[in-house]
């Protein structure tokens, strides 16, 4: 499963279609702990005071467990504001914009649980203190284990099949919409594609023969999604994917006509910046680095979300 996204060029887009804190990031004691019972094999010599364990804060909703190592549901009157500090996610997709998004969430002191269909990133995930959940999106009971895990604040589903298997970005997302609203989940943030929906004007000719069925099965994903009368829900349509750091000046814009590139890192950055914002609920941004032009695009004043 990976994140995928238009690219600037058919080279560039073919290629991100097909994979779309700090090092010593910290997890909790209790956390350790809750983790380790569940999960031994994978925290095997991880403790509170390694290098490997987080410092101690406020934890989210997912962390409180029962016996059975699921959180209960804080009822509305006394449930405090969810923020990433604090806060329990899945993140749904095995390359680019999902590894971003699981580094960034997990030095920012979220609970993390990365729902992959391989071992790949293993290592990687649980050195940040994070879990690994191997599923696969075409199959909705690998889903609802992953999701059965623990009581998640918000899910973000980045996968894709690329031109390769068009369909894991139609019924692939669709499989996980729908079992996050089974397991009751408040919030929902599906990473598409600029050239899905009403941004097909956006995508020049060439791009578009190329992307044309593969944007049309993510467009399916996106209207399933704000159909749903259970999820808090965002969309975010990133232009042609880079591999490049995190330049910072990634933005989120609901013009669907606008074009441009933009780093996965950025696109991560800017996830993170509105994932429990409630002004961005309801919303479909386009997301480009503002600092990077993309080929032929004509000049335009873009204006920026603000959260």
């Amino acid at each position: 499963m990976a994140a995928s996204t238009l690219s600037a060029s058919v080279a560039q887009a073919a290629a991100a279609l097909q994979c779309s804190g700090s090092s010593t990031a910290t997890i909790r004691a209790d956390r350790v702990s809750s983790a380790a019972a569940l999960f031994p094999s994978r925290f095997t010599g991880l403790s509170a005071s390694s290098p490997a364990s987080r410092s101690a804060r406020t934890p989210g909703r997912g962390v409180a467990r029962r016996a059975n190592g699921v959180a209960p549901r804080a009822s509305a009157e006394d449930e405090e504001p969810v923020t990433i500090d604090n806060s329990t996610v899945l993140v749904v997709g095995g390359g680019g914009v999902g590894m971003e998004v699981v580094r960034q969430l997990a030095k920012a002191g979220s609970w993390v649980t990365a729902l992959q269909r391989g071992e790949k990133f293993r290592k990687e995930i649980e050195g940040l203190g994070a879990m690994l959940a191997v599923g696969d999106v075409m199959a909705p009971g690998t889903i609802e284990k992953a999701l059965r895990g623990n009581t998640f604040d918000a899910v973000v589903s980045t996968v894709g099949g690329g031109l390769t298997d068009i369909k894991v970005d139609s019924d692939g997302n669709i499989n996980v919409i729908a079992a996050a609203e089974k397991a009751g989940v408040p919030r929902f943030l599906l990473v598409s594609s600029i050239g899905a929906g009403d941004s097909k004007a956006a995508v020049p000719g060439k791009e578009m023969d190329v992307l044309g069925p593969v944007l049309a099965e993510k467009e399916k994903s996106e209207e399933r999604l704000k159909a749903s009368d259970k999820l808090k829900w965002t969309i975010v349509r990133p232009g042609g994917l880079l591999s490049d750091a995190a330049s910072g000046s990634g933005i989120l814009t609901e013009d669907s006509s606008v074009v441009g590139v933009i780093s996965r890192a950025d696109v991560a950055q800017l996830i993170l910046r509105i994932l429990f914002e409630e002004k961005a609920e309801g919303k479909v941004f386009s997301a480009i680095d503002s600092q990077k032009k993309f080929p032929g695009a004509p000049e335009k004043e873009i204006v920026e979300f603000k959260a």
